[in-house]
This record gives C-alpha cells, structure tokens and sequence, in this order.
C-alpha cells in the first residue's frame, strides 16, 4: 500500500503503441459501461419530467467522461495532460446535470428558476477557474491542480443538490433515499483520490475510486427508477 503519493505509471508496448495505466483504461471502461447501460434504460422515459431528463443527461455524460478519461490514462504518453481536459468538461457538466435534476424535484419552490440561474452561472465560474488554472506556470510544474477546482465542484455540488433538496423530498418520495445513499457511497472515492490512497501499482487510488463511483452512480439509478415509479408528485 502506497499512501501520500502515486505509483509509477504503468506501461505497455503494444508493437511500438505505448499504453500508461491499462489498469485505469479496465476500470474506466467498467465505469462507462455501467453508465451508457443506464442511460439507455432511462432513454424512453427521459421525457417524462425534467428530473428524469436531467439524470439521463448525467448518466450520458458521464459514461462519455470515463470513454475519454480511458483514452486519456492510455494515450497520456502521446498527449500529455491536455488529454485529461475532455473528462474534466465532462465532470463540470455532469455536476450540473445532477443539480438541475434535484433543482426540477424542487421547482414548485422555485418558480423564477433561481436556483437554476445560480447552477449556470457556478458552472461558468468553474469553467473559467479551471481554465485560468491551466493557463498558469504551476499547472506545467504539477498538471494535477488543474483537476483541483472540479473535485471541488462536484463535492459541494452534489453534496448539497442531492443532500439539501434530496432530504426536503424524502417525505413526499423515499425514492430519494436512494439518491442519498448514492452519495454516500461515493464519497469515500473523493477521500482516496485527494489522499492518493493507492492499494498496489496495479489497483491504485483511481481504480479504487471507480469502484466507490460505479456503487454509486447504480445507487443514483435506483433512487432515480423508483421516484419515476412512484408517479408522486414533486414537491
């Protein structure tokens, strides 16, 4: 086990094609393919409600995320860290997608769409934070900072869309719980990503925190299924 900092990156000569990290490219795939598979199950009802639209949204996007996150990890020898910038626009939009679902829960309480316009706008502001980061001298010392700003936005995002408004619902819809616990279950992924919690070179902290993302992303799933079911409705 290897705590506080990463494992040298693992590499594979395919016939002269370089591959890092084929163990984050499997768990990556893993992920996106649980996602696109929900996705696809959501894709009849995504007309439904904006709630259910909105989690589709999320779920595609998502999945998209892990395919280019894969690519990333694998082709990071050619491309370099402007390989990851793709998976993170795709985890700034898929934070916003989570918040406009639980906002469409919510928009009984929301006629002027405020909290809406407030979801744009942070998203904006995180868009630009994350490009003025890049742009710096530091980010070519240590590429890592540039994912700094969207772990931080997805935390916080979701914790208080799904938490705050999730809670507010749960005794109209006990669906929700089901958001909850999806949560939960994926914070610890946050912990050992940011901690570099690795547990040995060939299943380090990113593939230990796909794990606690793929739980939790079913989990969503769940809670999304039966909130639909339910045909209460939104307070």
């Amino acid at each position: 086990m290897l705590i506080g900092e990463d494992f040298s990156k693992i590499q594979v000569d395919l016939n002269g094609l370089i591959l890092l990290e084929p163990n984050a490219i499997i768990s990556d795939f893993i992920m996106a393919l649980a996602s696109f598979f929900i996705a696809s199950k959501l894709y009849q009802k995504r007309r439904s409600h904006g709630f259910v639209k909105y989690w589709y949204y999320f779920f595609l996007t998502f999945a998209l995320g892990a395919i280019l996150g894969s690519i990333g990890h694998g082709l990071f020898y050619y491309l370099g860290p402007q390989g990851k910038f793709p998976t993170w626009i795709s985890a700034i939009l898929s934070t916003y997608f989570i918040e406009k679902a639980m906002i469409k829960s919510y928009e009984r309480y929301n006629k002027n769409n405020t909290l809406g316009k407030i979801a744009f706008f942070k998203m904006i502001f995180v868009f630009l934070l994350v490009i003025t980061v890049i742009s710096s001298a530091e980010f070519d010392r240590n590429h890592t900072i540039g994912f700094l700003p969207i772990a931080i936005n997805t935390i916080l995002g979701v914790l208080i869309s799904v938490s705050i408004i999730g809670t507010a619902n749960i005794k109209n819809q006990r669906g929700f719980q089901w958001l909850l616990i999806g949560v939960l279950a994926m914070l610890p992924s946050a912990a050992i990503f940011l901690m570099k919690i690795n547990l040995f070179q060939w299943f380090d902290k990113g593939d230990l925190s796909h794990i606690f993302m793929t739980i939790g992303v079913c989990l969503y799933y769940v809670g999304v299924k039966k909130i639909d079911a339910e045909k209460a409705p939104f307070v």
